[in-house]
C-alpha cells in the first residue's frame, strides 16, 4: 500500500557559470569594491563615507547574489504501491479442449489463477491488482470463469485501452493469460506489438502465460483456405492474378487440388448467383494447381490466374478439394467479387532523375496502366528542358502527375491547359520535392485553386538553391487516418490487416511541409506526430491529390514492393475515376466486398450527369436483399459529393444483393436501377483455426523487457514477483523556489542605486 511521502529541504545554486567563476566573479566585484572605492570618498565626513561605501558594498553582495543565482528546493519522495493488471482471454478459440485431461484452454486459465489465490491475496496487499477479461472489448471482473463466448481476440485493442485507462494510475506490469491468436477486426484489429512497443518504452513488462497448443494432432485432418487476395477490379483481356493461402492439417503427403471457378453470367437469374465453373487454362492462365505437403502443420501459398472475356461484375471462388476422413469442410472454400473492366489509363509523369520514377515506370507491366515518364533536367540543365504542348491537349492524358519540377519549367500556358483538363475530368498528384508546391512557384499559377494545400508566393525558391526548411528532414512513417482507411487508395490489404500493413511500410525520408488549404480537405495519412503527408480534394470533375513525400522507393528496396505497386496503381484509378464505376449514372461500391457474419457493411452510392458531374439533389431508394430473399430497404446521408448508407443485419452466410435508384426531385428516374452484391463468409474467425500463437507472445515479452511464463511456473513467478518486490515504484518531486528571479530582489537591487545615488548627489558627487 502506498506510504507517507518524505519531504526535504535544501538551499541550492544554479550559477551563471560553473560555480568556482562565479564564486570568484562574485568575491572579486566586492574586493575591487573596497580596494578602489573608499579612495574617492576619502573627503567626505567619516559618517557619509562610511554609508557610501556601505551602500556601494551591499550592491556588490546583491549583485554577487544574482551571479550565483540560488534558491530553495523541496524534494518530496512518495513510495507508492504499483498497479499489476491481469488480463484473461475470453475468446471462443479458449473452448479448445487441448489442456491436460482435455480440459479447455479457458478451463486450465482458471485452474491456474485458483492454484496461485493465496499468493494473489499477498500481492493485494502490496499493490494494486486488478482482472479483466478480453474479447474485441475489456470487462472488468472480480474473477474469470470457465464460459469463453468472445467472438474475436483482440489482444492489441485489449493493451491499448490498459494503457490508455490506467494513465496516471502507475501501470507497472500486466500478467497476458492467452493462448496469443490475434484475430481482430476493424476498429479492434490494432497492432500488439506496436502497443507493445509503447509499453517498452515506459518500462511497464508484459508477462504472458502461454495456454494451448500451436499445432495439430497427426490424426486430425483439415484443409483450409485461408487470405483470399485478388484487386478488386480487373480488365478484359488482361491476367487476373488470385493469391491465397492453403493451410494443411493433418494432410502430409496427401495429394491436393486447388481451383478457380469463375462466375457464368449467361446462368445468373435475377437476384441468384450464376453458376460456377472453372475458367480455360492457357499459357498467361493457370485456374487449378496441384499440390502434395510434406508436413502435417503447413501453410502453403497458392497463386492462381485466369483471364477474363467479358465486362462485368463476378463472383469467383477458390476451394481445396476435401479429402476422405475431413469431417470440417465448410472452411475448404472462399469467395469474393471482382469487377471486370473495359479501358485502360494514360499518365503523364513530370519528375527528375532520381526520386520515384524508376518504381513507378514499373506500373506499366500492371493491367491498364500507360505510364508515360517526362524527365526533367535539373540544375545548369534547366534550360534544356523542352516539354511538349501536345502532352496538354484534351484527351491525352487521363493522370498528371508532378514531383520535383518547378513551375518556371512548365510554363504559364501549358500550366494553365493543365488545370483545364483537370477541371474537365483529369486527375492531378504533386509529391514532394524541393521545388514542389510553393517552393515550386505554383502559388501563382492556376493549380493553386485546384491543389488542396495553402500556398505564398514567398515560398518560391530559385530553381539553382534549395531551403532546407521547406522540408521535414526526419524520417515519417506513414500512417492512414480514420478517413485514410475506408479510402480506395489506402488499401493496401485487407480491411482486418489494412492498418497493421502500413504500419510496416518503411518510413519516408523525410517530406514537405505541407497544410491542408480548409477544412474541407480529407486528410488520409498523416506521420506519428499529425503531420499531414496525403491529402485529397474533390470539386466538380477535378480530382486531386497532394502528397508530401516522394520516397516511397524505399518501400519495394525493403521487399515491399507488392505493396509499392498496389499503392500507387489504386492512386492512379482513383485520380482517374475509374475506381468505382464503369461510366454509368448512378454507382454503387462496396469496399471491402467480403464480411464476417454480425459485421456492419457500409454502402456508398451516388449519382452524375451525363458530363461526369456529381449529382447531389437526387432521391435515393437504397435496398439489400438477403441469401433468405428478404429486403430490407435503407436510408441514405449525404457525404459530400456522394451518399452512404448501412446495412447491420449481416447474421446469414452468403450472398447480399444492393440495389440502388436515383430520382430527381420531380420523380423522373435518372437511369435503370443499379445492383452490386457483397459476401458474408461462411466463417468462424476464432475457431476455423484455433491453433494458438505463442510465438506472439514471445514477441511482445520481448519488446517490453518481460517473459513467458507457462502455467507450471505461474504460481512461482507470481510468489517471486511478491518478495522481491518488481512492482514497486518510487516518485520523487522536486519543487524549486528562485530567491533572486523575482520583484523584491529587484526592489532591493533598485533602492541600494537610488541610496546611493541621492546621498551622492547630496554631498556634491553627482
Amino acid at each position: 500500500m502506498p506510504t507517507e511521502p518524505t519531504t526535504s529541504l535544501r538551499l541550492a545554486f544554479d550559477p551563471v557559470w560553473s560555480l568556482p567563476v562565479s564564486l570568484l566573479t562574485a568575491v572579486g566585484l566586492i574586493v575591487f569594491v573596497l580596494l578602489t572605492y573608499p579612495r574617492r570618498v576619502r573627503h567626505q565626513p567619516p559618517f557619509w563615507r562610511r554609508t557610501l561605501v556601505g551602500l556601494r558594498v551591499l550592491t556588490a553582495i546583491v549583485l554577487a547574489f544574482a551571479i550565483l543565482r540560488p534558491e530553495l528546493q523541496w524534494t518530496k519522495k512518495d513510495r507508492k504501491a504499483a498497479m499489476l493488471v491481469m488480463l484473461g482471454d475470453w475468446s471462443r478459440s479458449m473452448q479448445t479442449p487441448d489442456g491436460p485431461a482435455n480440459k479447455t484452454r479457458r478451463e486450465v486459465l482458471v485452474n491456474t489463477l485458483k492454484e496461485a489465490e493465496p499468493t494473489i491475496e499477498k500481492l493485494k496487499k502490496e499493490m494494486e491488482v486488478r482482472y479483466f477479461n478480453f474479447d474485441r472489448e475489456l470487462h472488468a471482473a472480480e474473477k474469470p470463469d470457465p464460459t469463453a463466448p468472445g467472438e474475436q481476440s483482440a489482444i492489441g485493442f485489449a493493451l491499448e485501452s490498459i494503457l490508455r485507462d490506467s494513465q496516471g494510475q502507475g501501470l507497472s506490469g500486466i500478467l497476458l493469460y492467452s493462448d496469443g491468436a490475434q484475430r481482430g477486426l476493424p476498429p479492434h484489429d490494432v497492432d500488439p506489438r506496436a502497443i507493445a512497443r509503447r509499453l517498452g518504452e515506459l518500462q511497464i513488462p508484459i508477462f504472458p502465460v502461454a495456454f494451448g497448443t500451436t499445432g495439430t494432432t497427426d490424426t486430425s485432418l483439415d484443409l483450409i483456405v485461408e487470405d483470399l487476395l485478388v484487386d478488386p477490379y480487373a480488365f478484359v483481356k488482361k491476367t487476373v492474378p488470385l493469391r491465397a493461402k492453403l493451410r494443411v492439417l493433418g494432410a502430409a503427403g496427401r495429394k491436393l487440388t486447388v481451383r478457380l471457378l469463375v462466375e457464368d453470367p449467361n446462368t445468373r437469374q435475377g437476384l441468384k448467383s450464376g453458376e460456377l465453373k472453372v475458367p480455360p487454362a492457357s499459357k498467361n492462365a493457370q485456374p487449378v494447381v496441384y499440390l502434395e505437403p510434406t508436413r502435417n502443420a503447413d501453410l502453403i501459398p497458392v497463386e492462381l490466374s485466369y483471364i477474363p472475356d467479358l465486362p462485368g461484375e463476378f463472383k469467383i471462388r477458390v476451394e481445396v478439394e476435401s479429402l476422405e476422413g475431413e469431417i470440417k469442410t465448410a472452411n475448404n472454400a472462399r469467395e469474393t467479387l471482382l469487377t471486370v473492366r473495359r479501358g485502360g489509363i494514360k499518365v503523364a509523369y513530370f519528375d527528375s532523375l532520381p526520386g520515384e520514377q524508376k518504381y513507378l515506370r514499373l506500373l506499366n507491366a500492371t493491367d491498364q496502366v500507360q505510364l508515360d515518364w517526362q524527365p526533367i533536367r535539373g540544375g545548369r540543365q534547366r534550360e534544356l528542358n523542352d516539354i511538349d504542348p501536345e502532352l496538354f491537349k484534351r484527351g491525352q492524358y487521363d493522370v498528371y502527375i508532378i514531383g520535383d519540377v518547378p513551375a518556371k519549367v512548365i510554363g504559364p500556358e501549358m500550366l494553365r491547359q493543365l488545370a483545364v483538363r483537370v477541371e474537365e475530368g483529369a486527375g492531378l498528384m504533386m509529391i514532394g520535392g524541393h521545388h514542389s508546391f510553393g517552393a515550386g512557384g505554383y502559388a501563382d499559377t492556376p493549380l493553386a485553386d485546384l491543389l488542396p494545400v495553402a500556398m505564398r508566393a514567398s515560398e518560391t525558391v530559385p530553381e539553382e538553391e534549395i531551403d532546407p526548411a521547406a522540408r521535414h528532414a526526419e524520417e515519417l512513417q506513414l500512417i492512414p487516418t480514420q478517413s485514410g482507411l475506408r479510402h480506395y487508395v489506402m488499401r493496401i490489404e485487407s480491411a482486418d490487416k489494412n492498418r497493421a500493413a502500413w504500419l510496416e511500410l518503411p518510413p519516408l525520408d523525410g517530406a514537405n511541409k505541407l497544410k491542408p488549404k480548409n477544412e474541407f480537405v480529407d486528410i488520409l495519412a498523416k506521420s506519428e506526430d499529425n503531420i499531414p503527408l496525403l491529402m485529397s480534394n474533390e470539386a466538380g470533375k477535378a480530382r486531386v491529390m497532394a502528397f508530401a513525400g516522394n520516397t516511397t522507393w524505399r518501400w519495394p528496396l525493403h521487399g515491399f514492393r507488392t505493396a509499392h505497386q498496389r499503392f500507387w496503381r489504386q492512386m492512379i484509378f482513383w485520380l482517374a475515376r475509374k475506381e468505382d464505376d464503369q461510366g454509368q449514372s448512378v454507382w454503387v461500391r462496396i469496399d471491402p466486398r467480403n464480411y464476417l457474419p454480425g459485421v456492419p457493411v457500409r454502402l456508398a452510392f451516388g449519382a452524375r450527369s451525363p458530363d461526369g458531374t456529381p449529382l447531389t439533389d437526387v432521391d435515393f431508394d437504397v435496398s439489400v436483399t438477403n441469401p433468405k430473399e428478404e429486403r430490407q430497404k435503407l436510408s441514405a446521408q449525404r457525404a459530400g459529393n456522394e451518399f452512404t448508407a448501412q446495412f447491420t443485419q449481416t447474421e446469414h452466410a452468403g450472398d447480399y444483393w444492393v440495389s440502388v435508384t436515383a430520382k430527381s426531385k420531380n420523380g423522373l428516374p435518372i437511369s435503370d436501377p443499379v445492383t452490386s452484391r457483397f459476401l458474408v463468409d461462411e466463417r468462424d474467425l476464432e475457431l476455423d483455426n484455433p491453433a494458438a500463437d505463442h510465438a506472439l507472445l514471445a514477441e511482445l515479452a520481448s519488446l517490453t523487457g518481460g517473459h513467458v511464463v507457462t502455467p507450471e511456473q505461474h504460481g512461482a513467478f507470481l510468489e517471486r514477483l511478491q518478495k522481491e518486490g518488481l512492482v514497486r515504484r518510487e516518485e520523487t518531486e522536486i519543487t524549486r523556489a528562485t530567491l533572486w528571479d523575482n520583484w523584491p530582489f529587484l526592489l532591493v537591487f533598485v533602492t541600494l542605486i537610488a541610496i546611493e545615488w541621492t546621498v551622492r548627489k547630496k554631498r556634491g558627487l553627482v
